[in-house]
């Protein structure tokens, strides 16, 4: 017996029935949910060499390309696949040892000077504490109504001390022992960095047939039209990002040496640690020079030359001011394109949700969505022919009616075709020329 489907109410069915498969795992994951986070919790434990694999390989392929196409560009244009192979081989061994060496640098020189800083710093706790004691004191002889007035609960310093050790001993042992988790989990993360650049190795190497894998994907699960507008975006939103992450390590990079090689002149202690600190603090945008900059003065001002500290201050906005209108410019340009509000929102939405590094990297994610969600209001805009222009709805906006429609300036002006080449196209065609003048002489020459 063949039975006649109703198109119409199949496809009722099938929605009402997955509606209900989606509501009933939403109340399972409801109701249970400290284990499915604990589940999930384990997953990313153990996703976490492939995920820093897989930022690895983004974030190396740039320079892996620069050896590729420019010290082994030979081999890589020759058009050979052996040739080529040995390219990218040679390619991705100078990327890693390049990496290996930075790394190697940074732990034979950089660790050693901040720990010996750190060491220092604790050795001379007494010698902060007398300067604390001597300031106060300071204080409570030119004040004495203030002395007074506060109770001077400081006269027997070291008994303060004791006190405050014996009130918080505990919590102090406490720290102590998150201190020694920290040292774990950096170990924790080392192993995992290590294992992620292993995997970033494989990644590069053969590229071009994950990138491949992943087109396939799409275009099997995807119509044409909109696999090709999904592929557009990931390119121009993983331009705006890996420019600039890039662009900002190198700048915070600058910055930190500048840090170091100024507090060195002035005769500032502790000046790689200094410099560690702004490095770390320079990722974060806007917000991030002044972030560091306070415990750098901290430091100083519990140095032997308190002094320092307001020297250092002068220097760092001096510093900040050329970042600003010479470095940053020159590195960055306008990688971002987000305007100053947003980039205070995303530091304070991504330091909220995940820390440090939530303040490193909400700035480029809120770049892409801030262009992802531009691009497709202008582009409804256009379809409904409206200005894409934000000028154009500042003030008054009556002139806006059903029968309005914008028209660009730039599409009415000179069609492309009949415009005159300027700039880099017009000294390609000089280029161009010459090379045919050259090659018609010397072919009349043998001649």
């Amino acid at each position: 017996m063949k039975i006649n489907w109703n198109q119409k109410y199949l496809t009722i069915a099938a929605y009402a029935t997955l509606t209900v498969i989606v509501s009933a795992l939403a109340i399972m994951v409801i109701f249970n949910f400290d284990t499915v986070a604990e589940k999930l919790s384990v997953i990313g434990t153990v996703a976490n060499p492939i995920i820093i694999g897989i930022f690895c390989a983004y974030l190396l392929n740039p320079l892996m390309v620069k050896f590729e196409r420019g010290l082994f560009g030979k081999l890589y244009y020759s058009g050979v696949p052996k040739k080529k192979g040995t390219a990218r081989a040679l390619s991705v061994t100078c990327t890693m040892l390049t990496v290996v060496i930075a790394l190697t640098l940074m732990v034979l020189m950089v660790i050693p000077q901040l720990i010996t800083n750190i060491v220092s710093i604790f050795n001379n706790m007494d010698s902060y504490i007398s300067t604390v004691r001597e300031f106060l004191d300071k204080i409570s002889a030119d004040h004495p109504d203030l002395a007074a007035f506060l109770g001077n609960p400081l006269d027997d310093f070291s008994k303060f001390i004791s006190d405050i050790w014996k009130k918080y001993s505990g919590e102090l042992l406490g720290f102590a022992g998150n201190l020694a988790s920290g040292v774990w989990a950096v170990l924790d993360t080392l192993k995992n960095v290590i294992m992620g650049l292993i995997i970033s190795i494989y990644l590069l190497a053969k590229k071009e047939m994950f990138v491949g894998q992943s087109k396939k994907l799409l275009f099997a699960f995807v119509k044409p039209e909109r696999a090709q507008r999904f592929l557009g975006v990931c390119r121009e939103a993983s331009k705006k990002f890996l420019g600039s992450i890039i662009g900002k390590i190198i700048e915070a990079l600058i910055v930190a040496v500048i840090v170091f090689i100024g507090c060195t002149i002035m005769g500032m202690p502790y000046s790689l640690l200094i410099a560690a600190i702004m490095f770390v603090f320079n990722l974060i945008p806007f917000v991030g020079p002044i972030i560091g900059c306070i415990p750098c003065v901290i430091l100083l001002l519990l140095s032997d030359s308190p002094i320092m500290a307001l020297w250092f201050v002068i220097f760092i906005i001096i510093l900040q001011n050329i970042d600003g209108n010479i470095i940053a410019p020159l590195i960055l340009g306008d990688s971002t394109g987000l305007p100053a509000v947003w980039i205070l929102i995303a530091i304070l939405i991504g330091g909220g949700l995940f820390g440090i590094l939530g303040m490193f990297l909400g700035v480029p994610v809120c770049a892409v969505i801030y262009m992802l969600v531009k691009d497709y209001v202008e582009g409804r805009l256009k379809k409904r022919s409206l200005s894409p222009h934000t000028n154009s709805y500042v003030g008054n906006v009556d002139y806006i009616t059903p029968d309005y429609k914008y028209e660009d300036q730039e599409s009415t002006s000179t069609p492309v075709s009949e415009a005159k080449p300027v700039g880099k196209v017009r000294i390609r065609e000089k280029v161009r020329t010459m090379r045919r003048e050259y090659s018609k002489k010397h072919s009349h020459d043998d001649d």
